[in-house]
């Protein structure tokens, strides 16, 4: 009884972290994407605009 106890609670905690973990990676990738495409907003504005 107590190793599958044991067994549940690891598991609940390995969970846990993973969802912390994915949770900061995911956000890091969402604001990467997000400055990348402010950056080619920018770069087409400047292209566009700048050297027509």
């Amino acid at each position: 009884m107590l190793e599958n106890c044991s067994f549940y609670i690891i598991a609940l905690i390995v969970i846990v972290v993973t969802f912390v973990l994915l949770k900061k990676v995911v956000s890091c990738l969402l604001k990467s994407v997000i400055m990348i495409v402010v950056i080619a907003i920018l770069a087409f504005i400047y292209y566009t605009y700048y050297l027509a």
